[in-house]
């Protein structure tokens, strides 16, 4: 019986991730939102982070093209760690302590590499930078891939959020 709940939960939490990864990449390729900008509004909206989306699209604005066209940290990792602090951080009243903040935050950025290989937008982007399509089509991975690791850490710290998201918004029911 205890096996059976457990397998349950499990599905319930895969099947949020791949909805989450799913509706960032919609946001991205329908939408047109940045990397950054698609992983906040899913994961905000999905889980009840509190901010409208107006808000949560300027949020991730500056996080695009890794840091603003810089080439840093990529977009759908900053974004994905900015989203995890909505829901997260230690100053909400939900929060976790900062230590374990800390630790959660290390873990995605650990995920993420271990995924795609490296954090970085100008490294995740070399070998397509001068192919439009190739491009686009890795930066789509890339930001389906941040929201379905962000969303499964978020509700390995906080699993009474599974039963709160919103499954219409993150089936792409309804809209922003």
């Amino acid at each position: 019986m205890m096996a059976e709940i457990a397998s349950g939960k499990e599905q319930e939490t895969e099947g949020l991730v791949q909805l989450a990864g799913a509706r960032a990449a919609n946001f991205y390729d329908t939408h047109k939102l940045c990397c950054s900008e698609a992983v906040i509004v899913t994961v905000n909206q999905g889980f009840g982070g509190g901010l409208s989306p107006a808000a949560a699209l300027q949020l991730g604005a500056g996080f695009c093209h890794g840091m603003g066209g810089a080439g840093c940290t990529c977009g759908a990792l900053s974004g994905s760690v900015a989203a995890m602090g909505l829901l997260l951080g230690p100053h909400g009243r939900d929060g976790c302590t900062k230590k374990k903040f800390r630790a959660t935050v290390r873990e995605m950025h650990d995920r993420f590499r271990e995924r795609f290989g490296a954090t970085c937008c100008r490294v995740l982007s070399k070998k397509v930078k001068h192919d439009n399509q190739a491009h686009w089509a890795n930066c789509l991975q890339l930001t389906s891939g941040g929201a379905e690791i962000a969303v499964r850490l978020l509700l390995e710290a906080r699993p009474e959020l599974a039963g709160t998201a919103d499954r219409n918004f993150l089936a792409g029911s309804v809209g922003l």
